[in-house]
């Protein structure tokens, strides 16, 4: 008898749950080490397309390794290099950004200068330089290693095994969406670099970096790269030029999120808006700003976890839009 008891459907979805409480808990325990490696494993995935672009060219495997880790080398030490720069720029200028306080929202402003200042760790270009590194040759050895965890995956599992089917689904989803985003973020970045070359406005590069990396944070990454510049034109030209670059930014950021983006892309991650924007402060709290960084990939990947079981579908159906399959009734 003891051998054909079942667990109740309930309790089945009570344990999935508390497991992903228990694997959030631990998350949060070891943020620190986990944010970084989670960053280089997103990195890595979405080069790994480049590799593999490479050998369709003709290029033999060890040729197109060669070639994507020589770059990855080269383009990460030279965004490491601007970065450190800029910040060691903007740190020793700290005491010269400063707006005249000649109205009650200049003197807010300065209390948001002085907030960032004093919260944000810019004086640390030692841990900046040491996270740097640690990326670079982390997405490296990644990349190296991703075709062998592959065959092994296939080895290990089977080629037919379905849980090996959906993470190379979730994966090629992941991948699609992703290197748009990145795309859509270069050219509004670009844009963004154009107005603030135009505009004089100091450390234009290290706010065009800040505006291509917070915009894979949905909603509120691209108003909070959007205040530093803003700050600084306002530094520079008063109210009226900080306004000046506000609406810039704002017409940038609207053709790129607007035109730009669905004509890349005839599909999202049909995510609910609700859990994309609650996901940003759930995955900020357990890993600080690489939680908010990953939180569409990571909440994506729950979503997925959470299908598996016929006990918890109906919650990954409550985190999801169906706007495809409406567009695709409509068609």
């Amino acid at each position: 008898m003891g051998e054909n008891y079942e667990i109740p459907p309930f309790l089945r979805q009570i344990v999935i749950i508390v497991v992903i409480i228990l694997v959030f808990i631990g998350m949060k325990y070891i943020a620190p080490i986990l944010g970084p490696v989670l960053i280089s494993i997103f990195i890595s995935i979405l080069i790994y397309p480049f590799l593999m672009w490479l050998k369709k060219k003709g290029f033999s495997y060890n040729v197109s390794i060669l070639i994507t880790l020589a770059l990855t080398f080269v383009l990460g030490l030279g965004l490491l290099a601007i970065m450190v720069m800029s910040i060691s720029q903007l740190v020793a200028s700290a005491s010269t950004i400063t707006i005249a306080p000649n109205s009650f929202l200049a003197t807010y402003a300065n209390q948001i200068i002085k907030f960032l200042f004093s919260n944000i760790p810019l004086e640390n270009i030692a841990g900046i330089i040491e996270i740097g590194f640690f990326l670079i040759f982390a997405v490296m050895f990644l990349i190296y290693e991703l075709p062998y965890v592959k065959s092994r995956l296939v080895k290990g599992l089977g080629a037919e095994s379905p849980a090996l089917k959906h993470t190379f689904d979730l994966v090629a989803d992941f991948i699609e969406y992703f290197v748009i985003r990145i795309k859509v973020n270069f050219l509004a970045a670009v844009g963004f670099v154009g107005i603030f070359w135009v505009f004089d406005i100091n450390f234009a590069i290290l706010w065009g970096i800040l505006t291509f990396v917070l915009g894979f944070i949905p909603y509120i990454g691209i108003i909070i790269a959007a205040i530093p510049p803003i700050l600084v034109a306002w530094v520079q030209y008063g109210i009226w030029g900080a306004l000046a670059i506000t609406i810039l930014f704002v017409v940038v950021n609207t053709i790129a999120e607007s035109y730009v983006f669905p004509k890349l892309t005839g599909k999202g991650l049909q995510m609910s808006v609700y859990v994309v924007f609650v996901s940003l402060f759930i995955w900020g709290w357990i890993m600080g700003l690489a939680g908010m960084f990953l939180a569409v990939p990571l909440t994506l990947v729950v979503i997925k976890y959470l299908e598996n079981f016929d006990e918890t579908r109906w919650l990954a159906l409550l985190m999801t839009t169906d706007e495809e399959d409406e567009s695709k009734k409509e068609q």
